[in-house]
């Protein structure tokens, strides 16, 4: 999407809130451009939330770095490229000076900037100036794309500064803001889903923009992690009866010429030329990509290897030149002007949230049972294993990774099932022994020194 408006969200985001650098400081305050002159017709909503999803985006966020931060870091890939700042977050040397961990950070919180202003700007507008239900959904898809981007926040960096409102002084006092812990940050997710799921509840939602199925599912993998088996089942329940369904083709959800489909249920849109996507030709072999040269996130051995024979869905992931691995769900490089797409959440994601719920509760059989829906689309014969919890709570998280594989999961699987499993997996990939500490990445060294308030992750 292309934001073709100067709009509010733009002037100062809560990338100032911490503290964010130089070059935020030259951005112009909210009423030094007139903000009453803004949010007074639907169309500057709708452009304010169209730059909402514009953050998204970049090579800092989900055009790059997202995927470094949940393959590289986990057992899926390794960095390749030439970057010495990617090698350091695949082999667990990270500094608190590194570039990508830094502007990861800053991109993240100018996107939630952007949606704080939405937030407010669109709740203040009078509804007579709004189609029916317009003003809703409009609320809805901003409450979403905060809540995803606190999601991030917190899968990578821990307890994060919580900023839900346009920030209009640089007084230190106000924009010196102290961490929150990671069981804070959650319930600010949690309290932002439950409002976006309201606001969209029987909205039709074009795809790319966010509808009350993806805000069920995000709201599903929080409480996943927070150990609420039973509000995971009554979302997922909820999700499963909206009509979406996992497509037939596993192929197909990357076929980037299928403009909808069933099983996607939020994604990153590109349109290509200057609004492109750069992931692409950074990580496919030629002639997918216009350009040969060291290719970034390569598979490793081990998830080459976490396929079981005849399952369909490694050539749609991993291709093979020349005995080279290279990542294959992004399918046309284009001059780093893709418009391949980049999916976020999909239907295979409920049935396979919902299964780990079902088993934790002991209802094996009902867990297996969706498991195998997603095994059978692989062409895989159903699951034959023990039927007793830990194993089968084994086998859904390596069914999680082979079906989500390079699409920046592996991370928050892992973590979520906590330190020794992260651990004993990075060191049968990567012969990597981390330590506990690394679970988090460091907070950035540029936001430590601009503000007192924010304390570092401890290790680093």
């Amino acid at each position: 999407m292309k934001n073709r408006y100067y709009i509010l969200t733009l002037v100062l985001s809560a990338f100032l809130v911490v503290a964010c650098g130089e070059d935020a400081l030259e951005v112009p305050l909210a009423n030094d451009i007139g903000e009453e002159n803004f949010f007074r017709r639907a169309s500057e909503a709708e452009a304010a939330v169209v730059g909402a999803y514009d953050a998204l985006q970049p090579d800092s966020y989900y055009g790059f770095d997202y995927y470094v931060f949940g393959d590289v870091r986990a057992d899926n890939s390794f960095a390749g490229g030439d970057n010495s700042n990617n090698f350091a977050i695949d082999n667990f040397t990270l500094r608190p000076t590194n570039d990508v961990v830094t502007r990861f950070f800053r991109q993240i919180y100018t996107a939630i900037g952007r949606t704080n202003a939405a937030i407010e700007g669109i709740s203040q507008m009078d509804a007579d100036l709004f189609e029916d239900g317009r003003q809703d959904a409009l609320l809805g898809e901003a409450l979403f794309l905060r809540a995803l981007h606190y999601y991030n926040l917190v899968q990578f960096y821990g307890g994060v500064p919580i900023v839900i409102n346009v920030t209009r002084t640089l007084d230190p006092s106000t924009i010196s803001v102290a961490r929150d812990t990671e069981a804070a940050v959650y319930e600010r997710i949690v309290e932002d889903l439950r409002q976006s799921i309201t606001f969209l509840d029987g909205e039709q939602q074009e795809q790319g923009r966010a509808n009350v199925g993806a805000a069920e599912l995000l709201l599903a993998k929080v409480e996943l992690i927070r150990g609420n088996h039973d509000e995971v089942l009554r979302l997922t329940a909820n999700t499963m009866a909206r009509g979406f369904a996992l497509v037939s083709n596993f192929d197909s959800l990357f076929d980037q010429q299928n403009a909808t489909n069933s099983e996607v249920l939020f994604d990153v849109q590109y349109s290509g030329e200057q609004e492109g996507n750069v992931f692409p030709e950074l990580i496919l072999p030629t002639p997918e990509a216009s350009f040969d040269f060291i290719k970034f996130n390569t598979p490793t051995p081990s998830s080459d290897a976490a396929f079981e024979a005849g399952d369909l869905r490694k050539a749609s992931s991993i291709a093979v030149r020349n005995g080279t691995l290279f990542v294959f769900k992004w399918r046309n490089g284009n001059a780093f002007n893709s418009a391949d797409n980049s999916i976020v959440l999909r239907y295979a994601d409920v049935l396979l949230t919902r299964a780990e719920a079902l088993n934790l509760e002991g209802s094996s059989i009902a867990a297996v049972s969706l498991l195998n829906q997603i095994r059978t689309r692989a062409g895989l014969a159903n699951y034959n294993g023990p039927m007793d919890i830990p194993t089968i709570d084994t086998a859904l998280l390596n069914e999680r990774r082979v079906e989500f594989m390079f699409e920046g999961q592996r991370w928050s699987d892992l973590k979520r099932k906590g330190f020794e499993t992260t651990r004993q997996a990075l060191l049968a990939a990567k012969n990597i022994n981390i330590q506990e500490f690394q679970l988090v990445l460091p907070i950035p060294q540029g936001e430590l020194d601009r503000n007192d308030n924010l304390m570092p992750n401890p290790g680093y």
